[in-house]
């Protein structure tokens, strides 16, 4: 507080200064100029525009904030410059008490001087314009008391009086340090009362936040609570109460793992030490109420700071009972059908398969040309009956197992499937261009399996009329995905299709027009869903089709 007296004190002086020095310098140069009164042999012309200079030099420092700053920096080096003030100001006074009483470059060198040790703590920034009323009350008893000083300046020399001889001097000085003295003292007080001010409204902002977060603790819908370093309950909501099923007294100073179910106990220690080491954490566990009932929760901890230290572990926990033993009963559900899908796939398969083994055995018989295009067809029709089969376990398969995650070339990938199409390829035509340069963390298997299955759509959608070409190539637009572009000149897909080729056994033509089971991009956005991506796809009819799907640079 002393130090912020001290650059009130620099600015309070700086600015009396100012005012002194315009009225001294602007009425001096006024009256002496005109000759209207005869002042030559106590103040010269020379002196008055000295004033000015002082007055205008001063305003620029008060304005210029990076003068002040420069000046701090330079502090020695102006202070050196006071004391040589002090040694001239003085030196005139003395000279001028001897001789003919012609003080005021001598006062004005030492007042300067007393500026100038003052300036390095001159930082805060106030104008003259911010005092309002007062300034004009301060620029009037200059004004009153400067015109008093010049009177006095006017009068003759006594021969034998120096009292009467030094009036003037003492009038300068002393009209001048009263009205600073009071500028100083008007400022410090102002400043208490502003920075008493601030701390009030500080305090009011802190109590009304203070009460903003306690009706947003007391009335969450969720069970909010705080634990100190140890783990016992500082804090506790209403609906943490209704969790508990106990009182919020009865719960402060309990540790938690008095609330916990035995087999949450370790996990829940673990987090919690996480927590005190400055990591949120997001987790779920099972509390036991009063009455034994058990409640899954989900919770969050989120460290409580304060100076840079963690003092204690704030938390939100919502009931996710209701939810969890949903998600069980359709984890049970799903397994229940897929157990039943694997049963009557292989019931179906069975059939299927001897059907087609008879018809193929049927079809080494000479048969009439009706009687083998029956078999033909049927044939056919079992065949397709087993793709399809087969094609909707592997869309029920993909998600029941975790993916094999590792780092996969793109590229290698890409190449690896285009040798296993390159006979259908050569045969069309076809032209692949692939600029894959990036490797990802996926299941290999998967992504292989999304590009067998996009290249056998380019395949059966391509032109009669032009050689199939395929541009394949990925572009990393965020640092943490990857866009992967799959792009032909095929027919292409209608406007009004585009959002539903994604959906299991969408065919848009005809059997007998282009074969397949409708299931190739379905399987697709499942595989890229599996990995956190996103497929788009956008089509003309007649230009082809481009199917752009983004998978995650790194996935854990």
């Amino acid at each position: 507080m002393a130090h912020s007296w001290l650059r009130v004190i620099a600015r309070s002086y700086w600015h009396s200064l100012i005012i002194a020095c315009f009225i001294w310098g602007g009425i001096g140069t006024f009256i002496i100029g005109l000759e209207l009164v005869s002042v030559d042999f106590r103040m010269a012309l020379q002196d008055s525009l000295l004033a000015l200079g002082v007055a205008l030099g001063g305003s620029v420092t008060s304005m210029s904030r990076s003068l002040r700053i420069q000046a701090g920096r330079w502090r020695y080096v102006v202070w050196l410059v006071a004391a040589g003030l002090i040694v001239t100001g003085a030196y005139g006074l003395t000279e001028a008490f001897q001789t003919n009483l012609y003080v005021f470059p001598g006062v004005l060198a030492i007042l300067l001087a007393i500026g100038l040790l003052l300036l390095p703590l001159f930082t805060e920034s106030h104008s003259l314009q911010d005092d309002g009323f007062w300034f004009w009350v301060v620029l009037l008893v200059y004004l009153l008391a400067s015109i008093w000083w010049l009177y006095a300046l006017n009068q003759p020399l006594e021969v034998n009086s120096v009292l009467q001889n030094s009036v003037p001097g003492i009038i300068l000085v002393g009209h001048f340090l009263i009205i600073t003295l009071i500028y100083i003292c008007r400022d410090i007080v102002m400043d208490f009362y502003e920075a008493e001010r601030e701390k009030n409204d500080a305090l009011s902002r802190l109590q009304q936040s203070q009460q903003h977060y306690r009706s947003l603790f007391d009335h969450n819908p969720s069970a909010a609570f705080s634990l100190d370093i140890s783990g016992r309950f500082t804090d506790l909501n209403k609906a943490g109460e209704d969790y508990l099923q106990l009182e919020k007294d009865s719960v402060m100073g309990m540790h938690y793992e008095y609330v916990l179910a035995s087999s949450e106990i370790t996990k829940v220690n673990m987090v919690f030490s996480k927590a005190l080491q400055g990591e949120p954490m997001h987790y779920e566990t099972t509390i036991m109420r009063k009455t034994g009932e058990k409640l899954v929760l989900a919770v969050s901890n989120i460290p409580m700071v304060e100076d840079g230290k963690v003092v204690g572990v704030f938390g939100i926990a919502q009931d996710i009972t209701a939810a969890k033993q949903t998600h069980n009963e359709l984890e049970q559900a799903n397994d229940e059908l897929q157990n039943f899908a694997a049963v009557a796939s292989h019931d179906l398969q069975e059939p299927l398969r001897k059907i087609v083994r008879f018809g193929e055995l049927l079809q080494q018989l000479e048969l009439p040309e009706p009687e083998r295009d029956y078999l033909e067809r049927m044939i056919s029709a079992s065949r397709r009956m087993q793709q399809l089969i087969h094609e909707i376990l592997e869309l029920a398969r993909l998600g029941k197992e975790s993916l094999e995650l590792q780092t996969v070339d793109l590229a290698q990938v890409m190449q690896s499937v285009l040798k296993e199409h390159e006979a259908k390829l050569s045969s069309i035509g076809a032209t692949v261009n692939v600029r894959l340069t990036t490797t990802v963390t996926a299941d290999p298997k998967l992504i292989k399996r999304v590009f067998d299955n996009l290249l056998t759509n380019a395949i059966k959608y391509s032109r009669k009329d032009k050689k199939l070409h395929i541009e394949l190539y990925s572009q990393q637009i965020a640092a943490d995905n990857l866009t992967v572009c799959f792009s032909d000149n095929g027919i292409g897909i209608d406007t009004q299709h585009q959002h539903s080729v994604f959906r299991p056994f969408k065919r848009l033509h005809s059997r007998s027009e282009i074969p397949g089971t409708g299931m190739g991009l379905a399987i697709v956005k499942k595989i890229v869903d599996l990995h956190h991506g996103d497929v788009v796809l956008s089509s003309q009819i007649g230009e082809g089709t481009t199917i752009k799907f983004t998978l995650p640079s790194s996935l854990n």
